[in-house]
């Protein structure tokens, strides 16, 4: 008998294991191969502990994110029901109107120029939002941020409606910003951008105790029905509506004209006109711009 033969001596063998290298192969040409291999090798140098840790850490995160999500929403709910109807809105500016015995004009008999000049000097999304101008919100707050106090509030003409309806024209503090962003929405909800603009323009003070475009049309230029006003005198009541008192054409007609000027920029790199109307516009003269121009008896300038 062969010890060879012998089962007491018999050695069977185990398939060989693949072992993990220790470091990741490399190559000096890499192909696909060496991906895969590379692959391979991160693979079996991952834990399952790690991965069940990490598994753990997603639900965590996952499960807080839904939870802000849900209060936030209540908590919208909640404000949404707690800010006042807007479906009296109509009504509460032809009031308004009548308290400053000022006229109620329809948007369809004003001047299109002074709806376009509003717009593009202060709210050149007015068309593409819905109450709120996301962009310029981020602008306003990133200033505020660095200013430490709000400066600017990246109102839309929406959000400047509702805080002059139901606000008495107070949103500089964060709650009031809020009030004044969820009201903002609701008119958007509840009427389209052509009441919206209606409202706005027969609601706004342009100065010199002017309530409203029509007694604006009327104010500073004479004229009996704003449908009459042209590009230059809509580029010019635009501009006031900012600060009425700083902007005055009769007070500081100098910075009124700049202010002016600075609209038909707007309007022109937004192409609502182009630059020889800019230019016409900017050439119209009126009794303000003129060297020793005296103040209407009824006019007045404050300290501003």
């Amino acid at each position: 008998m062969h010890l060879g033969s012998s089962p007491e001596f018999t050695v069977t063998s185990s398939p060989p294991q693949t072992p993990i290298p220790e470091s990741p192969p490399t190559a000096r040409r890499r192909n696909w191969r060496d991906v895969v291999a590379r692959a391979d090798y991160w693979l079996r140098r991952a834990r399952f502990g790690d991965r069940k840790r990490w598994v753990h850490r997603a639900r965590r995160v996952g499960l807080l994110a839904l939870t802000l999500m849900l209060l936030a929403v209540m908590g919208l709910t909640v404000a949404w029901q707690a800010t006042p109807s807007v479906n009296g809105l109509g009504a509460w500016v032809r009031a308004q109107d009548a308290a400053h015995h000022a006229p109620y004009t329809p948007l369809s008999q004003i001047s299109p120029w002074m709806a376009r000049a509003l717009v593009a000097i202060e709210d050149e999304r007015f068309y593409q939002h819905h109450g709120i101008d996301t962009i310029g919100l981020i602008r306003a707050a990133w200033d505020d941020l660095r200013a430490r106090r709000i400066v600017e509030g990246g109102s839309t003409l929406t959000a400047q409606l509702a805080k002059n309806a139901y606000l008495h024209g107070n949103d500089h503090t964060i709650p009031r910003k809020l009030e004044d962003l969820l009201l903002a929405v609701k008119i958007e909800n509840r009427y389209s951008k052509s009441q919206i603009l209606q409202f706005y323009l027969n609601l706004v003070y342009f100065g010199q105790g002017a309530y409203g475009i029509g007694a604006a049309a009327t104010r500073y230029f004479g004229l009996r029905h704003p449908n009459q006003l042209d590009l230059a005198e809509s580029a010019l009541l635009a501009g006031l509506v900012q600060a009425p008192g700083y902007y005055d054409p009769w007070c500081h007609p100098s910075v009124a004209r700049a202010r002016q000027h600075t609209v038909l920029d707007h309007m022109e790199d937004q192409g609502m006109i182009t630059r020889s109307q800019a230019q016409a516009a900017e050439r119209e003269q009126f009794s303000f711009w003129l060297l020793g121009a005296h103040l209407p008896n009824n006019a007045y300038c404050g300290t501003y």
